[in-house]
C-alpha cells in the first residue's frame, strides 16, 4: 500500500491552538519508524491497526486507540504491524497546554492513553475530521486554561531563529505549557528546519542543509541525529516510506 499523508487547516474555533490536523494511511512495514521531533505535542487518534511503540528494552508495546503525544526530546521508534489509519492534530508549541488542563511538561517524551470516547470506526474522512474536531473543542472549553502572552512571543521568538533570554519565571512557565525548556525548543527546531533547507534551491547536500539550518558543520548535525533520532542523515533518508518521512516532509 502506497503511504498517504494530508494536512487540514483546523477550524477557526480551534486553530489558537491547534497548528493542522493531518491524515495518514500506510500498509504494514518491515522496520521501526523513526519519528523526528518538530517542536509539538499531538493528539493521536488511530482508525486502524494502533501502531507499535519501541520501548527503551527493545520490546515492542502497542499503542491505545486514542494517545495524547507529548513534545518528544529523544528518539520515538514505531511500527506497523497491519494497515494503519491515524487523525492527528499538531499542536502549536504553546497550544496543547489548554487541551491538557495541566502541565504539559508531565507529559514530555511520553504517549499516554486517553478514555476519550472516540471510536472513528465506520465513519468516512470528514466525518472522521469533525468527530475529532468536535472533541478537542469539547476538551478546550471544559479547561479554560488562560493563555499566557509572554511565552507564546518567546516560542514565536525561537521560531524565527532569534534567541530569548528568558529569566527563571519565563523557564518554568515556558516549560509548563510549551513542555520545554526554551533552549531544548530552540535546538528542536534547529533540527527541524534541517528538513526544510533540503527543499531549498541550491541545497544538494546535508552539509549544505545544515549549515542553512544553523549547525556549524556535518558532524554537528549527525550528533543531533543520534540525540532526537537515533541513527545518521542517510540511514533516516534510506528508511522505508512511511509515517515517519512523511511527517519529516511537511
Amino acid at each position: 500500500m502506497i503511504p498517504r499523508y494530508q494536512e487540514f487547516a483546523p477550524r477557526a474555533d480551534l486553530a489558537a491552538h491547534v497548528r493542522c490536523m493531518w491524515l495518514f494511511e500506510g500498509g504494514e512495514e518491515t522496520e521501526d519508524q523513526r519519528i523526528a521531533p518538530d517542536g509539538c505535542a499531538e493528539l493521536i487518534v488511530h482508525f486502524g491497526r494502533p501502531y507499535l511503540e519501541r520501548a527503551p528494552d527493545g520490546s515492542a508495546i502497542r499503542q491505545t486507540p486514542v494517545v495524547f503525544a507529548g513534545q518528544l526530546t529523544r528518539p520515538l521508534h514505531l511500527r506497523a504491524d497491519g494497515p494503519a489509519g491515524v487523525i492527528g492534530v499538531r499542536f502549536h508549541p504553546a497550544g496543547s497546554y489548554g487541551y491538557l488542563g495541566q502541565a504539559a511538561d508531565r507529559y514530555t517524551d511520553r504517549r499516554t492513553p486517553l478514555e476519550s470516547g472516540l471510536d472513528l470506526a465506520g465513519l468516512d474522512e470528514a466525518a472522521r475530521l469533525t468527530a475529532v474536531q468536535d472533541h478537542v473543542a469539547a476538551r478546550l472549553a471544559a479547561n479554560p486554561a488562560p493563555r499566557d502572552s509572554a511565552v507564546e512571543a518567546a516560542v514565536e521568538r525561537l521560531r524565527a531563529g532569534q534567541p530569548v533570554e528568558a529569566s527563571r519565571d519565563l523557564q518554568r512557565r515556558f516549560a509548563r505549557i510549551v513542555g520545554v525548556p526554551p533552549r531544548m525548543l530552540a535546538a528542536i527546531l534547529r533540527f527541524r528546519s534541517v528538513f526544510d533547507a533540503l527543499n531549498e534551491p541550491g541545497v544538494t547536500s546535508w552539509t549544505d542543509a545544515a549549515q542553512a539550518a544553523g549547525y556549524f558543520d556535518h558532524p554537528q548535525l549527525a550528533r543531533d541525529f543520534r540525540r532526537f533520532v537515533g541513527c545518521t542523515p542517510t540511514q533516516f533518508l534510506n528508511q522505508q516510506a512511511g509515517l515517519a518521512s512523511s511527517l519529516a516532509q511537511v
